[in-house]
């Protein structure tokens, strides 16, 4: 069976699953946080590096993962940050969602450690599930962005 592939905005649905890119939007209003997620397809062989490291960031760690199936190959490498507070990328599936799926691990090191990540489209600001001990969905309708006040309507599930 051939897995599918699909061109969306900003990247590709591969297998069901979604891999993006972006980069730091930076205006005249927002300080410029160095972030940014990259996706490049070569062939069978999609390749995603994102940078969530910023000036302001001090806690950095590194992850990567290489992932296989029926031919096609995505390599995963983040430079990660435990303190990071805006990111203007997209994390890429968690490797467990690619093994769900039947993909064989050709390597991986390090860990992913943030989950459940919901960035505010006005101003950056990340919501973590796992910091808050909240889960985005069970915030009340009328919960605003503590940086911006943009309402919860505009925050997006990033990770």
């Amino acid at each position: 069976m051939e897995i599918s592939v699909e061109k969306i905005p900003g990247g590709f649905r591969v297998d069901g699953l979604e891999i993006k890119q972006a980069k730091c939007g930076c205006t005249s209003v927002l300080p410029c946080c160095h972030s940014w997620s990259k996706l490049k397809r070569n062939g069978d062989v999609f390749t995603f590096t994102a940078k969530a490291t910023t000036p302001e960031t001090r806690d950095h760690f590194s992850w990567v993962y290489r992932v296989q199936k029926e031919g096609l190959v995505v390599e995963v490498s983040m430079e990660d940050a435990r303190d990071k507070v805006i990111f203007s990328g997209y994390y890429p599936p968690r490797l467990e969602e690619w093994q769900e799926k039947g993909w064989a691990v050709l390597s991986k090191e390090g860990g992913r450690e943030d989950v459940g990540l919901w960035r505010c489209a006005a101003c950056k600001w990340l919501y973590k599930e796992q910091k808050e001990q909240v889960k985005f969905e069970d915030l009340p309708e009328g919960w605003k962005c503590p940086v911006c006040k943009a309402g919860k309507n505009v925050f997006e599930k990033i990770g």
